[in-house]
């Protein structure tokens, strides 16, 4: 059992359940918390009166001493980590009851706790508290899904993305997904991409010796001309006066 910010959090243990058959959660009750993370296909659960219908990267808090089943047959390949603990507020870890997780980090989490599970219990409590805490961490961020976009675009500033293209990869409307970004940032998605984009070309123009050409293939451009008519229209400049701007401030400075 290990105490943080005075509640108590003790791991009991977990599994991993993977079936390519036809497969219905059995109906019981059990007297500790459980979570539940989907891999793979898609699980159909009901607690009390209540039915769930999880996904990939799903995660479903099951309450202590409440009956949870299958309400509906699961069909194909269905993988899903379970782990099984006890607390004394759960609201103070895991006040939802589905969380869509950072998969990626939820998956590596969850491999690391059922490790620890057989080596050292109370390592993978240390885990299991540091695995809420990231969750709790993400949903008390202003908007962790406008984080995470902005920071997609961030990453993949070489490549000609839209807001379409982002509006179908996240699952939302290219207006919400706007205005997400807008109520963070001040700046809707568009300029966001465009602005991030600028930064990184800009940075090969100062940094590098590279051509257009180069900029506009290392940019994802379809080729130089339309990376120089991105660039002047955003910039009111070509790249070259840019790059001897930058190199007469770098010298005046010197």
């Amino acid at each position: 059992m290990i105490t943080f910010n005075q509640k108590t959090l003790e791991f009991i243990h977990t599994g991993l359940f993977d079936c390519d058959e036809q497969w219905i959660h059995p109906t019981i009750t059990v007297p500790t918390f459980e979570l539940i993370l989907v891999v793979n296909g898609e699980v159909f659960i009901r607690e009390a009166s209540q039915n769930y219908h999880l996904k990939k990267g799903d995660l479903l808090l099951l309450n202590k001493n409440v009956e949870h089943g299958g309400s509906k047959l699961s069909n194909g390949h269905t993988c899903f980590y379970w782990l099984h603990f006890d607390c004394d507020d759960i609201k103070s870890f895991f006040p939802q009851k589905v969380v869509k997780t950072d998969f990626p980090l939820a998956e590596r989490f969850m491999k690391e706790i059922m490790h620890l599970s057989h080596v050292n219990k109370d390592l993978a409590e240390v885990e299991l508290l540091k695995f809420l805490l990231e969750l709790k961490f993400k949903r008390e961020s202003k908007n962790s899904v406008a984080y995470e976009i902005a920071e997609y675009i961030r990453i993949n500033r070489d490549k000609p993305l839209t807001v379409c293209a982002l509006s179908s990869r996240f699952g939302y409307t290219p207006d919400y997904l706007s205005k997400l970004i807008k109520k963070e940032f001040n700046v809707d998605a568009k300029t966001l991409i465009v602005k991030r984009r600028l930064e990184y070309v800009e940075s090969l123009l100062i940094n590098t010796d590279y051509t257009a050409r180069e900029i506009a293939l290392s940019a994802g451009f379809e080729n130089e001309n339309a990376f120089l008519k991105f660039f002047k229209y955003h910039t009111k400049t070509t790249p070259s006066l840019f790059k001897k701007r930058c190199y007469y401030t770098h010298m005046n400075k010197e």
